[in-house]
């Protein structure tokens, strides 16, 4: 048994996230779903005139999606972040069981070599994580940027609009996710999830090796030309 699987081990349950990791994802997420409220009520005319208060929801608006990173910065930032960094080491690593993921017919299969999270949950990190960041990006040049960058601005508008579906879309299937699966959703509450869950669904984050470094790749040692090689033995045999 991994020192993992030891100091985590609670009765038969493992703690899953911890409170940063988890006060990271929900005040996150609190600030997702005001900034996809907002953004609907200011995209769709019908509901902005329904609505009113337009300066107002356009300040809430802007302000939410400056104060979007912060959760994460602050999570990374102190000494609490140990098991954030973590899981965002464990997005970033792929291997065959996350791709095969894909592959309804492999994705039963897959599940024996899962690590703590699958293919399907790293892509919608990774499209969120990116999204945050460009949604940042062209909603500060949407309100902030000189008069002289009109052309950068109407860039910045169209990026926006056509991020603002695509993260819409992948919160929606994030939270259909996440209510067809009550055992997980609870672990993102209380933190801990079953022992039997971990062998079924993430067997790889039981025995730690979803974290194991990649294995370098080790070139080998360049030959000698053979002149050489005939030169060395012929002094060796002569000495």
């Amino acid at each position: 048994m991994t020192p993992r699987a030891t100091a985590l081990r609670r009765g038969e349950r493992l703690l899953r996230f911890d409170g940063v990791e988890r006060a990271v994802h929900w005040t996150t997420a609190i600030l997702m779903l005001e900034l996809l409220t907002t953004g609907a009520i200011l995209y769709v005319p019908a509901l902005a005139v329904r609505v009113g208060h337009r300066s107002i929801l356009e300040n809430i608006h802007v302000y939410s999606g400056l104060a979007l990173l912060v959760p994460l910065l602050v999570g990374v930032a102190g000494p609490w972040r140990k098991r954030l960094l973590e899981d965002l080491r464990r997005f970033d690593r792929w291997t065959a069981a996350d791709w095969a993921w894909f592959r309804p017919s492999s994705r039963r299969a897959a599940a024996a070599d899962s690590g703590k999270f699958n293919g399907g949950q790293k892509a919608e990190a990774a499209l969120l994580g990116g999204g945050m960041v460009v949604m940042l990006a062209t909603g500060t040049i949407m309100r902030f940027a000189p008069p002289s960058w009109i052309t950068f601005q109407r860039g910045a508008t169209l990026v926006h609009d056509v991020g603002f579906i695509l993260i819409a879309l992948a919160v929606l299937g994030h939270l259909y996710y996440a209510f067809t699966r009550p055992e997980q959703l609870k672990s993102m509450l209380t933190g801990r999830i079953s022992k039997e869950w971990g062998k079924r669904h993430a067997p790889a984050w039981l025995d730690g090796s979803d974290l194991t470094p990649r294995r370098a790749r080790t070139r080998p040692e360049p030959s000698a030309p053979r002149g050489v090689e005939e030169a060395v033995g012929t002094r060796r045999a002569s000495g």
